[in-house]
């Protein structure tokens, strides 16, 4: 006999929708107890190395507590549906039909094992989905047998179990509560055992145990779930009611996002609206200096470009960052300050108030070969990171040049001091 057998139906939260759906065994995330974590964060683009997160909220076993208890309010449904389905006329197959008996030696038994302890949950897409296995139930009936072996040959049969609930619950929207969109169940590793084997029905027997695994129990099971209209969905949403999101919204949370927590339960993180400007009437002064004797640009100031970028989102998000203002390039040749050349550039329509991370690069090569440049960096505290507020910003670039030969055998004219005439 086929080792598993299969019946799924899809439940609303109206009703069950005729129709079987093939689902796949998921991959699941790992055990859970349910719990569902409520977090908030109140990011500041004018900080954003801050972070803020705030727990808000914290339901210890929600979702294990809802299901388990619509669970438990459905058993009587589920069993007297599918005592229904086996005891109507010929439900076997020709002349197999269950007792419909109550009580005595031919009573029709349905028992659902008990609600489990733990549940397996994943991300798929924008939803949790979750697996709810119950283990341990079991059906004990005794059919009719189209044979002359008269009543007392009717064989008597228990079958063994597994039932799955994968459980989609869409994250929500930061006005509504959290809710089951749906519900598909699957029956596996069934096994047949008979009560009152005897050598005259064991071909019967037989009969009866071809009908549990084949095609003819899987719709009969799925005839029943559908015609039950198990509202499993409408009693565990009546349970994660109290998990409404409303009152956070009015607070200015309104977006959401959801992950797992680190024990694999449901987390929702609300966030305020993020809109942080690229775009301004600011602009950044940047100043290009290296020593004079050391070479310079080739093609000149034109070989040198400054631009900045502005971080638009928080740290949790990964602190994602955006171009601000419009990149600047240099022009004309390089003036003369001292002991060193410079190259002036303006980095023009950045939005004041936000730390700006500005940048300098050389597009073109170095006209000497005596020297090599190894990188351009910020003056001063090595920041590289100016707020435009009422004045305009401005920061100075100092470009690292090195011999390219040993040092020893490169006469190079006496270092100049450090520029101090920069703040």
């Amino acid at each position: 006999m086929p080792h598993l057998l299969r019946f799924q139906a899809v439940l609303a939260s109206v009703a069950l929708l005729a129709g079987a759906v093939t689902i796949s065994s998921p991959a699941f995330a790992g055990s859970s107890h349910g719990d569902v974590q409520v977090t908030t964060s109140a990011w500041d683009g004018t900080h954003p190395a801050a972070g803020p997160v705030t727990t808000t909220a914290n339901f210890p076993g929600l979702v294990l507590t809802a299901l388990n208890t619509a669970f438990n309010g459905q058993k009587a449904t589920i069993c007297s549906k599918i005592k229904a389905g086996l005891t109507a006329a010929n439900s076997m197959g020709n002349g197999f039909t269950a007792h419909p008996d109550t009580s005595g030696p031919n009573a029709f038994i349905c028992s659902l094992g008990a609600a489990p302890t733990s549940l397996d949950v994943r991300m798929q897409g924008g939803a949790f989905v979750i697996a709810y296995t119950i283990t341990g139930n079991l059906l004990e009936l005794t059919t009719t047998q189209p044979t002359v072996l008269g009543s007392g040959a009717d064989p008597r049969f228990s079958v063994n179990f597994d039932a799955t609930l994968s459980v989609t619950i869409p994250i929500p929207s930061s006005t509504g509560p959290l809710a089951a969109q749906s519900v598909i169940g699957s029956i596996s590793n069934a096994h047949v055992n008979s009560q009152n084997l005897s050598a005259g029905i064991v071909q019967v027997l037989g009969s009866v145990i071809n009908f549990f695994g084949g095609p003819n129990y899987q719709a009969m099971a799925q005839s029943a779930l559908d015609s039950a209209s198990v509202n499993l969905t409408s009693q565990a949403n009546a349970l994660l009611a109290p998990l409404n999101l409303s009152q956070l919204a009015g607070k200015g949370f309104t977006q959401i996002t959801g992950t797992l927590t680190s024990t694999n339960g449901i987390a929702l993180l609300l966030s305020q609206p993020i809109n942080v400007p690229t775009h301004g009437n600011g602009n950044v002064a940047v100043t290009v200096e290296w020593q004079y004797g050391f070479g310079a640009p080739s093609g000149g100031c034109a070989a040198l470009s400054t631009s900045a970028i502005v971080q638009v989102g928080p740290p949790s998000q990964g602190s994602p960052t955006a171009p601000a203002g419009t990149a600047g390039n240099g022009s004309g040749s390089p003036g003369l300050s001292g002991s060193w050349q410079r190259c002036e550039l303006v980095i023009k329509g950045v939005p004041s108030g936000l730390p700006l991370t500005v940048s300098a690069k050389l597009n073109g090569g170095w006209n000497t070969t005596k020297y090599k440049v190894t990188g351009i960096s910020p003056y001063g505290s090595a920041s590289n990171i100016v707020t435009v507020g009422s004045a305009p910003g401005s920061i100075v670039f100092l470009i690292d040049v090195l011999p390219t030969g040993p040092l020893q055998t490169v006469a190079t004219p006496p270092p100049a001091p450090a520029p101090t005439r920069h703040p």
